[in-house]
């Protein structure tokens, strides 16, 4: 992250777009620390709040777009070339891409807020061949709400931007996980009871 910081306050909102984009694709950029010092710069008045809003959602959506495109054009030669040494059975292959059509959508709007899995949720969308639209509508709405929050939390703490780790981990991640079980045995008790 202190690699960044320089490259955030030379290059502004261009910095702000790329970095979280190319974070968004799978570098090891924390997106979360990387926006709430943008709050933090915001609150210092070097950057514009709604601007800095904007410009970190523009990146997000940019970012997540690209994986879903790469996912949708490469994820599904890829899986079926490798399927067999990485004993994958086409079958649950198929099953998944159908699961994922169906409860995926969740899965693109809360993974913001999980490390790790907001990396592959929009590769998971295109290999599955969401249609756009639908990925678009729930992807977009999750990664405004996770931008704002956390250019929010930097702008309102301030001095103390670098508590957003703490407070992300202690009380927003939790909230996540509880949000997919809770999501995970609706689906298990719909399942159960039509059986």
């Amino acid at each position: 992250m202190q690699c960044i910081l320089p490259f955030l306050i030379k290059y502004s909102y261009l910095g702000i777009f790329v970095a979280l984009g190319l974070g968004i694709l799978g570098l090891p950029i924390p997106g979360e620390t990387l926006m709430a010092f943008i709050g933090f710069l915001a609150f210092k008045g070097h950057l514009s709040f709604p601007h800095a809003v904007m410009v970190a959602f523009a990146g997000t959506i940019c970012g997540v777009s690209i994986g879903y495109l790469l996912g949708r054009s490469f994820g599904h030669p890829v899986l079926e070339k490798y399927s067999t040494r990485l004993r994958m059975n086409p079958e649950h292959l198929h099953k998944a891409e159908e699961w994922y059509s169906k409860y995926g959508k969740f899965a693109l709007f809360i993974g913001y807020f999980i490390p790790g899995v907001r990396h592959l949720t929009a590769i998971f969308a295109g290999i599955a061949v969401m249609p756009y639209r639908v990925f678009a509508l729930y992807t977009f709405a999750g990664g405004f709400l996770w931008t704002m929050t956390f250019v929010t939390m930097g702008y309102y703490l301030g001095e103390k931007w670098k508590l957003v780790y703490t407070y992300s981990y202690h009380y927003i991640l939790p909230f996540a996980i509880l949000a997919i079980v809770i999501f995970l045995l609706i689906i298990f008790l719909r399942t159960d009871s039509s059986k």
